[in-house]
């Protein structure tokens, strides 16, 4: 669950904590944006298509626009919002991982 900690060091501490519990080959990392379907079909159309795969990149694409529209509100996590932020949290990590891929 994220967010992994609060800061650096949390974030290492609770990657110790697991080190001590699980091997590193038994622990997968991944923030859950990544993990929905419309950012998976994303790869699996880039990556997965012989057709497009050679052609999408940055020779022949010269711009890209990325949308974003929550129409579901915070729904009680508000407090979340509050102490980390929205734009930290869709911007910074959300977003920029959309980007990359």
């Amino acid at each position: 669950e994220k967010p992994f900690g609060h800061d650096t060091e949390s974030a290492a501490k609770l990657s110790k904590d697991l080190g001590e519990i699980f091997t590193e080959d038994y622990l997968y990392r991944i923030d859950h944006y990544l993990g929905k379907e419309m950012v998976q079909n994303l790869i699996t159309l880039r990556f997965g298509n012989a057709f497009l795969e050679p052609i999408w990149n940055r020779d022949t694409i010269s711009s890209v626009t990325i949308s974003f529209k929550e129409d579901i509100g915070t729904m009680g996590r508000g407090g979340y919002f509050d102490s980390y932020g929205i734009i930290r949290d869709v911007m910074q990590n959300h977003l920029m991982q959309v980007l990359s891929v």
